[in-house]
């Protein structure tokens, strides 16, 4: 742990990798043609943008995390709800990158040295690309700063390579004999909205605060600092706003039934038209609980802020 001298500022970083291409690949696999898929993408990025941006309001007002804002919502300790779910895109995002990355890996070093691409190919080097980026992301954080801007480049030259190599074989529309994955346009169209184009932007919801973190060391001692302290307007019943976390559990319970994955398919499916619009209908149900609980109740005003904070990296 070290202290920030430069207090809160801007960090950028480059976000281009396979899985991107994954997700544009999406609608044309599905069957949709060239026009199709470009709508379904901009129409579902459109929409997950504007549900989502307004949420980097809460920490600008907030001068702390989305993880930790959300406890004025569900309680000190009910936020760990978010930093769980938090936890888990993380999960998801490095297992997708190591996934793509270790394929890649064996394919080039098979057509370059002949290495078998078999499973204990692939365990090994998917074991040595998980320990580079766990080293990398815990001491080569200032490493990875300097090298975005060449990186973002570097696969930019790639991408554009990549298309004049296949140039022959490649197009934006789906083969002439491929059927719409839910049998219609319009389903098959708007399960590509969701799936390609909504899901990009609500993949980032937890993490749109993380760049205004402080804590003023006047106001909290060491100590306190340290798991969260005891008490305040965000207290509730023991840390929990047990409303919001009802909210939270009735969303959850219905937008379950309505889920979509190649392991499990809600009993809820054919009233939705077979499209997974699960995060939708649990987002819309959680907010409408969390009014009707809480409508009337005056809600907690959090203390004035302290002008002097010091941001702190961990």
């Amino acid at each position: 742990m070290q202290i920030e001298q430069r207090g809160v500022d801007t960090v950028l970083g480059s976000d281009l990798a396979l899985g991107v291409i994954v997700f544009g690949r999406l609608p044309v696999s599905f069957g949709l043609g060239r026009w199709a898929s470009f709508t379904s993408l901009l129409v579902g990025t459109v929409a997950g943008t504007v549900l989502v941006a307004p949420l980097a309001l809460v920490s600008l007002r907030t001068a702390t995390n989305l993880s930790t804002s959300g406890g004025v919502h569900v309680g000190v300790r009910g936020r760990l709800l978010g930093s769980v779910i938090g936890l888990l895109l993380s999960l998801g995002c490095t297992a997708l990158t190591l996934w793509f990355g270790g394929d890649a890996v064996v394919g080039c070093l098979d057509r370059l040295v002949g290495l078998t691409a078999g499973g204990r190919s692939h365990a090994v080097v998917h074991a040595l690309l998980a320990a580079c980026t766990a080293t990398s992301a815990v001491f080569g954080y200032r490493m990875l700063l300097r090298l975005s801007r060449a990186l973002s480049v570097g696969l930019t030259a790639l991408l554009v390579i990549g298309v004049v190599a296949y140039a022959g074989d490649f197009t934006t529309a789906a083969p002439a004999d491929t059927e719409y994955l839910l049998g219609g346009f319009w389903p098959t169209w708007l399960l590509a909205t969701v799936s390609a184009g909504l899901s990009g932007p609500i993949a980032f919801i937890t993490l749109l605060g993380d760049c205004t973190r402080s804590i003023s060391p006047r106001r909290f001692s060491q100590p306190r600092v340290f798991r969260r302290g005891r008490g305040g307007p965000y207290w509730y019943r023991g840390g929990w706003n047990v409303q919001a976390a009802v909210a939270w559990a009735a969303g959850s319970g219905i937008g379950l039934p309505c889920v979509d994955t190649p392991a499990y398919s809600g009993p809820l499916l054919p009233v939705t038209g077979g499209i997974d619009l699960s995060f939708l209908i649990s987002g819309g149900v959680t907010a409408a609980v969390y009014l009707v609980l809480h409508a009337g109740r005056p809600h907690p005003v959090p203390p004035a802020r302290t002008p002097e904070r010091i941001a702190v990296t961990v």
